[in-house]
């Protein structure tokens, strides 16, 4: 998206905060009509004072009562104009931290990227503080000195014809100048700005996954964060160049032409085609004049600098969101899940799952089941709806995915994956999450189920303990049973389980199974696992091969039975289960 910032702007703010940023800006304006008229009040004043006679009807010291009111006039419209513009860019900040993060939840997750946390956390931190100092000052100055401007060029005609001539002649020729250091200026941001970004992605990689790299000797020199360090210097040294030619161009340049004035005033005062004073005069309104555009072109290249960070903003607001209705359908079969000939592809022409069907019926347990890659984790996302399918149905509850609006959908999963993420709070307030409505003794039964209890025990402020960012003060198995606490407590009549019991020590394993056969007693589990007992103990297993197509679909003793995959998966499985390292 292109175009003028001030209606970009418009799209994300409240009425009241973009009414407070017009009413900013219209004071703005008048305050520069203000000084422009002062500064045309010293031609007079001046006039007055080297005659020691009136001019324009007015003696000096009337017209120094106008330059007073004036001034006194324009600083207090300037301070209000100014606070007013501030409490609208504030505003501006507020609603669209708020409207940022309304998008992101609404996006689908096919949206995000491992470059996207240093991204966001950029746009929502510095980005956002640079848009509001542009909408609060930059937009305010602009206006300002634009309109003094004007005012000055239809001022001087009425004093003096050549004058009002030598700035019109010299206001193409800075405007030129300005666009033209304007392009120079974007052109150097959207260089430099690839590398900044991929520069942030790198850096927030090096932070959270310090065990990695130092478990792999590359904490003290990580290449990736050094490309991006030579990337972004060499880029930024390009912008310099760039960005330098345009302030070269909007100064050295601008001086010029302050210079050729100065010399053909000088002229017509020698020539005597001008007094002495109206000399003075004209040379004092021209500096002042192209100081004044300078001042506009610094002021317009401040904005400039900021339009590429509000591409930013448009790009993540105008990113489609995920589409659901307004009410959602009734469930015909609470309980349910079906897919219906579901394929699905991350890329295009590289399909993951081909025509999947199967249904779990309400209160029973599928097991999925495949090597890795074949597309298990994906149809427990597509039941979630982190992704649409390229083609076919998925029902929850008897009702397509699509014709449940996101908040009806999530009532009726529950959600155990391989990525547990806990939030920097107490134990309670993690499990808790689950059902924000959940009384302290639903909590704990729920602890209790999942075995977080024990870990309560260990901690040294018991439930009161906060677990860290991500949960970093627990193990992986412990962070599992929270998730499953969290299950448990939200009591959903679906509930995923993506390899839940994968890698885990057996006093983790056995409190995990325990939950899950409580859950079973109320709720349909789909669930992914390697774990013989959790497979067998399955009401249905559905067998996927390499290339994401169904092969075997069963009960344990008849896929055995059968032969094929899941035989020898089976065989396999039992064989490793008696391997020891000696």
């Amino acid at each position: 998206m292109s175009g003028p910032l001030l209606p970009r702007y418009r799209r994300l703010m409240s009425v009241e905060s973009w009414g407070r940023t017009i009413t900013g800006v219209s004071l703005g304006a008048i305050v520069g009509a203000l000084h422009g008229f002062a500064l045309l009040a010293l031609l007079p004043a001046m006039a007055a004072l080297v005659t020691g006679g009136p001019s324009w009807g007015l003696g000096l010291a009337e017209w120094l009562v106008v330059l007073s009111v004036i001034a006194i006039v324009a600083a207090a419209l300037d301070f209000w104009g100014m606070r007013t513009g501030y409490i609208g860019a504030l505003g501006f900040i507020h609603e669209i931290h708020e409207a940022l993060g309304a998008k992101v939840a609404s996006m689908p997750i096919g949206a995000f990227d491992g470059a996207s946390p240093g991204k966001y956390s950029r746009m929502v931190s510095q980005e956002m503080l640079n848009l509001g100092e542009s909408i609060a000052h930059f937009v305010y100055a602009v206006i300002q000195r634009a309109t003094s401007a004007v005012v000055i060029m239809i001022g001087v005609w009425f004093w003096d014809w050549r004058l009002g001539l030598f700035l019109l002649l010299a206001c193409p020729v800075v405007i030129g100048l300005m666009l033209v250091s304007q392009r120079l200026v974007a052109r150097g941001k959207k260089i430099a700005e690839p590398g900044e970004e991929e520069l942030s992605t790198r850096m927030v990689e090096y932070a959270k996954c310090q065990g990695a790299l130092r478990s792999c000797r590359q904490a003290a020199n990580y290449p990736a964060l050094e490309r991006a360090f030579d990337t972004s210097l060499r880029t930024g040294r390009k912008a310099l160049w760039l960005e330098t030619a345009g302030s070269v161009i909007n100064g050295a340049l601008v001086q010029v032409i302050i210079v050729v004035m100065i010399m053909m005033t000088a002229h017509f005062a020698i020539t005597g085609q001008w007094e002495g004073f109206a000399a003075v005069i004209t040379i004092g309104m021209c500096l002042r004049f192209t100081t004044m555009l300078e001042d506009l072109v610094t002021q317009i290249i401040g904005i400039e600098e900021r339009r590429e960070l509000m591409d930013h903003v448009d790009e993540v607001m105008d990113t489609p969101s995920l589409s659901e209705p307004e009410v959602s359908a009734p469930l015909t079969n609470p309980g349910e899940v079906a897919l219906k000939n579901v394929s699905f592809s991350y890329y295009e022409g590289t399909p993951v799952l081909h025509d999947i069907s199967f249904r779990v019926a309400p209160g029973t347990m599928c097991a999925l089941v495949g090597p890795s890659g074949c597309g298990k984790t994906t149809i427990a996302r597509l039941v979630a709806r982190f992704w649409d399918t390229s083609a076919g149905d998925v029902l929850v509850g008897g009702v397509n995915v699509t014709e449940l609006t996101t908040t009806d959908l999530m009532t009726q999963l529950s959600l155990v994956f391989q990525d547990v993420y806990l939030f920097d709070d107490t134990l309670e307030a993690n499990i808790q999450l689950g059902n924000p409505a959940a009384s302290p003794e639903q909590v704990r039964w729920a602890a209790e189920l999942a075995g977080v209890s024990e870990i309560v025990k260990r901690l040294p402020a018991g439930w009161d303990t906060r677990v860290g960012e991500g949960g970093r003060a627990l193990s992986g198995g412990e962070r599992q049973r929270v998730s499953i606490a969290r299950a448990l407590v939200k009591q959903a009549p679906i509930v995923l389980f993506d390899e839940a019991t994968s890698a885990l020590d057996a006093e983790n394993e056995a409190n995990i199974i325990h939950a899950m056969s409580e859950l079973r007693k109320n709720s349909t589990l789909i669930v992914i696992a390697h774990k013989l007992e959790t497979i067998a103990a399955a009401d249905q297993i559905v067998v996927l091969d390499a290339t994401g197509h169904i092969c075997q679909q069963g009960r344990h003793e008849e896929l055995l039975a059968a032969g094929g995959q899941y035989t020898r998966f089976w065989n396999e499985r039992t064989a490793a289960r008696g391997w020891a390292l000696r």
